[in-house]
């Protein structure tokens, strides 16, 4: 099973094969429901992500032609929740909400992935959010090699969404999706025809400051193309935008004084759950602001903020969460590594 789409990103795709869909019965509302990302031209299928198990149109769900809600019926055998804040202490929780009153609902490992579902169907509209540009002159020293077939060795550095937490690969879940940088090295490996490795040094939990004293062992890696994906984890911390561009900045200058031949990219972050309590919305895209100012040729950057934000706004942070706080599922992955992918021609 492929997230999104066999051929093509989300903002091109002809057929969206994973659209993912986490339901909550909102309190005074039945019945438990969940947006697509697109209208569909018929019908969706719906699947449970960890399975394929299918499930039935009149039977499970119900869809409006025309729209993008699927609701589900009595009798459901789709998963679904009717508290996503809950009473502190509560099984499967972690604390704090924005009110300060409830805890999140939030599973590592597999938690998550068990209860989404996901939808295929051909989209009846267009993306209309952000897409990404690709970026030749930047990243012309890497694409140059890509293009000879000359090997490529990438080099990853960052927190735990780095690391691929929670791609259903990296959890022991079917269908086995890698972790986005994984999915990077794959589809450049796919495009060039060359060998293409990876060496990820991203460990959970880290943050910016961490990265700069790693900066030794990504360099003795010998890379020709650096990631640089910091940003979940300084925003948690409330860490002052102009802190987070000058780590960033050093990572950049101590790989490009080191290693000159070596392109990089910095990586804007996703968004956390609203709800929590460590959720900073002004930072996420002011980082990525930041990231922006970094760029020359030889440091290009991939903007899965925009991204992500545009999908989040269209359906609901716990349609795309790996863990129900700050990681990515496997959609989330692949948003990644199709914004990454795309700046290269």
């Amino acid at each position: 099973m492929k997230t999104l789409s066999a051929t093509a990103p989300a903002w091109s795709a002809a057929h969206i094969d994973a659209d993912p869909l986490f339901f909550v019965q909102a309190e005074g509302a039945p019945p438990a429901s969940a947006r697509l990302l697109f209208v569909p031209k018929a019908a969706p299928r719906l699947s449970k992500a960890s399975s394929g198990e299918p499930f039935e149109a009149g039977r499970d769900f119900t869809w409006i032609a025309g729209g993008r809600e699927i609701a589900l019926l009595p009798g459901s055998r789709i998963p679904y929740r009717t508290q996503v804040l809950l009473p502190p202490g509560s099984p499967d929780s972690i604390g704090a909400s924005q009110d300060g009153k409830h805890h999140l609902l939030f599973g590592e490992g597999r938690f998550f992935h068990d209860q989404q579902v996901v939808a295929a169907y051909e989209p009846a509209e267009t993306w209309a959010g952000p897409v990404p540009a690709a970026d030749a002159t930047n990243l012309a020293r890497v694409r140059a090699r890509l293009r000879a077939r000359q090997p490529v060795k990438i080099v990853m550095l960052g927190d735990s969404i780095s690391t691929g937490l929670n791609a259903s690969g990296v959890i022991g879940a079917p269908p086995g999706q890698p972790g986005y940088p994984d999915l990077v090295a794959a589809g450049l490996r796919a495009r060039c025809g060359g060998p293409v490795t990876l060496t990820n040094l991203s460990v959970s939990g880290m943050n910016a400051p961490w990265g700069v004293e790693q900066m030794s062992a990504a360099i003795v890696e010998s890379p020709d193309l650096f990631l640089i994906a910091f940003g979940m984890n300084d925003a948690s911390s409330r860490c002052p935008v102009a802190e987070y561009r000058e780590n960033i900045r050093q990572m950049a200058a101590a790989m490009r004084a080191a290693r000159p031949e070596c392109d990089m990219v910095g990586v804007a972050t996703m968004t956390a759950n609203p709800d929590w309590n460590c959720y900073a919305p002004e930072l996420y895209p002011a980082y990525r602001d930041a990231l922006l100012t970094l760029r020359v040729p030889g440091f290009a950057v991939a903007d899965v903020t925009s991204v992500w934000s545009w999908v989040v706004g269209r359906k609901k942070f716990l349609d795309l969460a790996g863990n129900g706080v700050n990681h990515p599922n496997d959609f989330g992955h692949r948003l990644y590594a199709d914004v990454i992918l795309a700046l290269f021609p």
